[in-house]
């Protein structure tokens, strides 16, 4: 029997360490938009990315120049990686755009779609096989949506299809880090990743530069530091426990930041964002676990 490097054969201590790494990785995306949802009032989209990604070029520099030579890090597909950052940038925007006036929760459960997008953009431009569970996945996932924006019962403005929209095009990324992935090393995209959007950004943020006060700091930080930590901690937990695993806990997402915009901003979201939310969240899962159990009677 092929010895997989799945929860199954993990210890125990192994498994704890990715769940606990994955904890981290969830309070840093919640970090990101409660970050961006308190500095967006007082400063432009363009600025808030860019001192994003300049806050995670210095970081990387800082950690991986010294390590690695600033040589291993130039990428080979400077074309490719423009196209792949300009699209993660425009992903961005298009969520960070609708965050003051769209209910956290609410946008946290439209990104659950992403795996689901992902696959299907992937079956379309690169061949990649979907199998039968994860078109019903990404099928129940268009349901999930639904249900959260309701077309027809309610209103649909454009900040809501900006979440859609960006939902997409992080899904789009994902797949061009997927095909970069075979010939970058993860430092090296992460790396070009920041250096790139820092200058996609230069411009119209000096444009619209606004000098930021010593109350905005902390949040700037919190920024530009939560998505590092996590990339760094998705990656260590993937290392000790399954995609099946990490996945249910990336939901605990969605309670956290609805607490967390209840108590700073006095935020509540209707019954029909749990419902849709529990709706995408039981069919990624669902695929998921049934791709992992195939995968693994394969391997007998």
């Amino acid at each position: 029997m092929y010895n997989q490097n799945s929860t199954a054969n993990a210890t125990r201590a192994e498994t704890l360490r990715g769940v606990g790494w994955m904890i981290i990785a969830v309070a840093g995306l919640a970090g990101i938009v409660i970050a961006v949802r308190a500095l967006k009032p007082d400063l432009s989209i363009p600025q808030i990315l860019f001192l994003r990604a300049l806050i995670g070029l210095i970081a990387i520099a800082a950690i991986m120049v010294p390590k690695e030579g600033i040589r291993s890090l130039i990428t080979r597909r400077p074309g490719f990686q423009l196209l792949r950052n300009a699209t993660h940038v425009g992903a961005q925007y298009c969520v960070f755009f609708a965050l003051i006036s769209v209910p956290l929760a609410v946008v946290t459960s439209i990104e659950y779609t992403i795996p689901a997008f992902t696959a299907a953009i992937a079956a379309i431009t690169i061949g990649e096989k979907v199998n039968r569970y994860r078109w019903i996945g990404m099928a129940a996932s268009f349901i999930g949506v639904l249900i959260i924006v309701r077309p027809g019962i309610a209103s649909v403005g454009l900040p809501t299809m900006m979440v859609i929209i960006g939902a997409v095009l992080f899904s789009a990324q994902n797949v061009m880090v997927k095909v970069l992935s075979q010939s970058e090393s993860a430092s090296t995209m992460v790396f070009t990743m920041n250096v790139i959007q820092s200058m996609i950004l230069l411009g119209p943020a000096l444009y619209l530069w606004i000098t930021p006060e010593w109350h905005h700091i902390p949040w700037i930080l919190l920024l530009g530091l939560s998505g590092l930590t996590t990339h760094f901690c998705i990656s260590k937990a993937l290392v000790l426990i399954d995609t099946s695993v990490c996945f249910p806990i990336d939901f605990l997402r969605l309670p956290f930041i609805a607490v967390i915009a209840y108590l700073m901003w006095d935020e509540t979201f209707s019954p029909w964002v749990g419902v849709g939310a529990l709706v995408i969240f039981a069919s990624t899962y669902f695929s998921i676990r049934r791709e992992a159990n195939d995968a693994g009677k394969g391997a007998d």
